[in-house]
């Protein structure tokens, strides 16, 4: 069975795609057999993938209605894939696809800028995952919550782990903004692996793997 990991907040604009499409590449990179799921209505990872650069699958995977039957087939065609990690874009709104992301997934990456929204939206997300936990008297899915599009320039990018810590929950090494991941994505390919952000996404992919080997 597939590890699944969703990368889920109620805030638009953190960075979800572009952390989902750039740890898939890093954990291709280490041999493993990897897919997207865009769940997203909006489709951004389908509509960079449409490059065929990405090198791996990027599946629309919607839920369109939230009734147990859709619900049902829609986690099982996930379960079913055969690679060894499937990465889930959930969409932003609380609704049907980002309720069943979180009940399904081993891991769930909660991706924030350092804005007072952007942290607002990570508490509310881990709050909800906190919710179906207690609900459904599960341990999982196990939290990791990613800086991302961080400008160290800024008090608030330098402050925003001491800040996303007050969560209680994992925190990732951050993701700095950086132009060169922008233009990757706009091209169709992710960051080039010999550069500074390729090293800060393998530093996502090591706290992902541990997070995952802890479970075990």
């Amino acid at each position: 069975m597939a590890t699944i990991i969703g990368l889920a907040q109620t805030k638009g604009g953190v960075g979800k795609t572009t952390t989902a499409l750039n740890l898939a590449a890093e954990l291709r990179r280490r041999g493993r057999t990897v897919a997207v799921l865009d769940a997203d209505p909006a489709a951004h990872a389908v509509s960079i993938a449409e490059s065929g650069r990405l090198g791996y699958p990027v599946v629309a995977h919607l839920l369109e209605a939230g009734d147990e039957m859709s619900v049902s087939a829609w986690v099982k065609s996930v379960q079913a894939r055969s690679e060894a990690f499937v990465l889930i874009d959930a969409p932003g709104a609380m609704g049907a696809a980002f309720g069943a992301t979180i009940a399904i997934a081993h891991l769930v990456l909660v991706p924030s800028g350092a804005t007072v929204l952007d942290v607002r939206g990570a508490a509310e997300t881990v709050s909800s995952i906190r919710r179906n936990r207690r609900a459904t008297k599960r341990t999982r899915p196990d939290i990791l919550v990613v800086p991302s599009r961080i400008d160290r320039r800024t008090s608030a990018g330098r402050d925003v782990v001491a800040t996303l810590a007050a969560l209680t929950e994992p925190v990732a090494p951050a993701i700095s903004y950086r132009a060169v991941v922008a233009d990757s994505l706009a091209g169709g390919e992710v960051v080039p692996p010999d550069g500074p952000s390729a090293l800060e996404f393998a530093a996502l992919a090591d706290a992902v793997l541990t997070r995952l080997g802890d479970m075990e």
